[in-house]
């Protein structure tokens, strides 16, 4: 089972104008001899942020990717380290979210795939307040992006003023590695 999460923005299928202006750690031959931080964030712009997990938290240096609309935000993938101790993701993430209401604007969490590697740190928001998991499972996937024609229909997800593109294992952007 997978998915491929596109975003659009009001203008459908324009992609959204940022800054890919970043250098990415590299890791370090002794990780313990050169420190840096488990998890690098960077603003593509006001609403969409790329985060990416340090080569020396993990070898995968895993991209995740936090987009906001004006009702919800949605983080596609928790990468592969599950301890908020190792990689505080969840801490993180609730920072870089902006308040509606006098409380932090709810959180959806889903995955590219099901590989461990994408969702280890799903443990540290399930217990979080207006966060919500999409399951892993195929069902569970069907029925919360109420897929009709899987895999090969689309689906919308509404962020309030950003719509997000879903598409199933073998959509027109090809076959996806479960």
């Amino acid at each position: 089972m997978s998915m491929s999460l596109l975003t659009a923005t009001l203008a459908w299928s324009q992609p959204l104008p940022g800054s890919l202006d970043v250098h990415w750690n590299e890791g370090a031959p002794d990780c313990s001899a050169t420190p840096q931080d488990v998890l690098q964030v960077h603003a593509y712009e006001p609403q969409t942020f790329i985060l990416r997990q340090s080569p020396c938290a993990n070898f995968e240096a895993n991209f995740l990717y936090l987009l906001v609309g004006s009702d919800k935000a949605l983080l596609i993938d928790t990468g592969a380290v599950a301890d908020p101790k190792e990689m505080p993701l969840a801490k993180t993430i609730l920072e870089l979210l902006p308040d509606k209401e006098h409380k932090k604007l709810p959180l959806l969490v889903a995955h590219t795939h099901r590989h461990l590697d994408h969702r280890a740190g799903d443990p540290q928001f399930a217990s979080l307040p207006s966060v919500q998991i999409v399951p892993i499972d195929l069902e569970g996937v069907r029925a919360f992006f109420g897929f009709t024609n899987w895999p090969n229909g689309i689906a919308h997800l509404d962020l309030g003023g950003r719509t997000v593109d879903v598409f199933g294992r073998f959509s027109a952007a090809g076959p996806i590695a479960d």
